[in-house]
């Protein structure tokens, strides 16, 4: 009997580490939970109050969110409540892709937000390529390869300036981030039409990664509309940006009225003459002295006998102030800003007179002779 109970008792065990072991069954595809992907932009300023709420099913039973993947966790600033994620005076910092994921016996439910936080919105002329297009790419990665997805745009905030008008010789650039699944295609117009590299000088460049365009020393015949399409079998949007190229309008320097002007010091006072100057075309600053040789003011070439002062370097802006130490009467007489560019040249000057402070004999004898009558 003890052998009887020996044997059935090791079946069982050898039937409960059978059924341990065996993979659980997969339910059939078309009953798998279906998973929905919602995409909402936001765009804040520094120190602002960022508050996103995530839409729930009646049976949620647990909410999980993440910031560019990572799991979001609260601090100081940061305040999670369910469905919902307060961030108190956001910084730049804050800027990412958050995804609020929610599970619940009907099925399981994704919402994106795409967070900017910005002190202004970026235009297209910006550089900062690098810094959008991980955070662009992370949005183009979110769509499920199982899910059909129309394109759509996820950075809106940063097409909003439609009108650009540049001067000539700048850099030009447009973006439409978008994504979409399958992942969209990028196409460029102008004016409306098949927009190639060779129908301008110097071509330009396409950058799939951050879904922008970029021309390098645009000139006048770059005006236009120039309009991306982005199209997948499942949809297709448009989007148009207006270039106006401004011609610079090269001109003699300009100098602004009453400046250097007149100063009257005592001796050993600190002067300070100012010269402000307008010029497209690099300036080149001097400021000139007039001075007496030999008794002359005049040399025999008829133009009056000049020091140089001061003279502008590399930057022209250092050159607009003449500073005077400790100032003598000597260095009373008249000072020249002159300015000259490729185009020509215009002066301008102002006098400095230093004086004497009064003997103190003669205070006292002046101020004694008011009662001398």
């Amino acid at each position: 009997m003890f052998t009887w109970k020996c044997l059935i008792l090791g079946a069982v065990l050898v039937i409960a580490t059978l059924s341990t072991a065996r993979p659980a069954q997969t339910l059939p595809e078309q009953v798998l939970p279906q998973t929905s992907l919602e995409v909402e932009s936001y765009s804040a300023h520094p120190g602002d109050l960022l508050q996103l709420r995530c839409r729930l099913r009646d049976d949620v039973q647990s909410i999980n969110w993440v910031r560019d993947g990572v799991q979001l966790s609260e601090n100081n600033r940061t305040r999670i409540t369910g469905e919902e994620v307060e961030v108190r005076d956001a910084v730049p910092e804050d800027s990412g892709l958050y995804a609020c994921m929610t599970n619940s016996p009907s099925g399981s439910e994704t919402t994106y937000f795409s967070v900017n936080v910005s002190d202004a919105l970026p235009s297209a002329e910006d550089d900062d390529d690098d810094d959008d297009s991980s955070s662009e790419e992370k949005e183009a990665d979110n769509s499920k390869p199982n899910q059909v997805i129309p394109p759509y745009w996820t950075y809106p905030e940063k097409m909003e300036k439609k009108l650009h008008a540049v001067p000539a010789a700048k850099t030009v650039k447009f973006r439409c981030p978008s994504s979409g699944t399958p992942t969209p295609s990028l196409r460029w117009l102008k004016n409306g039409r098949e927009f190639r590299p060779d129908h301008r000088i110097g071509g330009y460049k396409v950058r799939h990664q951050t879904w922008s365009i970029i021309m390098d020393s645009v000139v006048p015949s770059d005006k236009g509309n120039y309009t991306c399409i982005v199209e997948n079998k499942y949809g297709t949007i448009n989007h148009t940006y207006h270039l106006d190229v401004v011609e610079r309008s090269p001109h003699r320097p300009i100098l602004q009225a009453g400046l250097p002007a007149n100063k009257t010091v005592s001796l050993g006072s600190n002067v300070e003459f100012v010269c402000k100057v307008y010029s497209d075309p690099q300036p080149h600053i001097q400021w000139l002295k007039h001075i007496e040789v030999n008794g002359s003011k005049i040399g025999p070439n008829n133009l009056p006998f000049v020091q140089v002062l001061k003279h502008s370097g590399i930057n022209s802006s250092d050159a607009e102030v003449l500073t005077l130490y400790n100032v003598t009467e000597a260095e009373s007489g008249e000072y020249v800003c002159k300015v000259s560019n490729y185009i020509g040249e215009a002066n301008q000057s102002a006098w400095l007179t230093v004086t004497r402070p009064m003997a103190e004999g003669k205070r006292e004898e002046c101020h004694f002779g008011r009662f001398l009558v």
